[in-house]
């Protein structure tokens, strides 16, 4: 690796360097999570919990575990976040059938058309601006 002269960037002849490309993917997931929490604020929304919300509605009856692993939260945050939306009544807990240990969580119906009006909101929000919209 080198560094251009008075640049101040490191490159590797013809590419980017690693570093650089991280650095890029980290801010991009920034601007995007930015984004996203502007949107979801509007429906009274986390992006944690729309994170919660999108699993369910990809795995029904998912385990907390499964759901940690979704959604990439620790254990304590993702209970709070269940636990909020259990109260919101957007989800529900249920002991597993076959494993009483086993706590599994479902979207309600009310859950179902808040993601459902979450996902249309954010579609929307990535659509490019018509050229007439001015």
């Amino acid at each position: 690796m080198r560094t251009a002269a008075g640049a101040g960037t490191t490159t590797v002849t013809g590419a980017t360097a690693p570093a650089e490309l991280l650095r890029e993917s980290v801010l991009a997931g920034r601007r995007a999570a930015r984004s996203a929490a502007e949107i979801l604020a509007g429906a009274g929304c986390t992006v944690d919990e729309w994170l919660v919300l999108d699993a369910l509605g990809r795995r029904p009856g998912a385990t907390m575990s499964e759901l940690r692993s979704a959604t990439v939260t620790d254990k304590a945050t993702l209970g709070r976040r269940v636990d909020a939306l259990v109260t919101r009544a957007l989800v529900f807990r249920e002991v597993d059938a076959f494993d009483r240990r086993v706590i599994r969580v479902h979207l309600s119906s009310r859950g179902r058309d808040l993601l459902s009006g979450l996902g249309a909101r954010l579609a929307q929000a990535e659509q490019p601006d018509h050229p007439g919209d001015e």
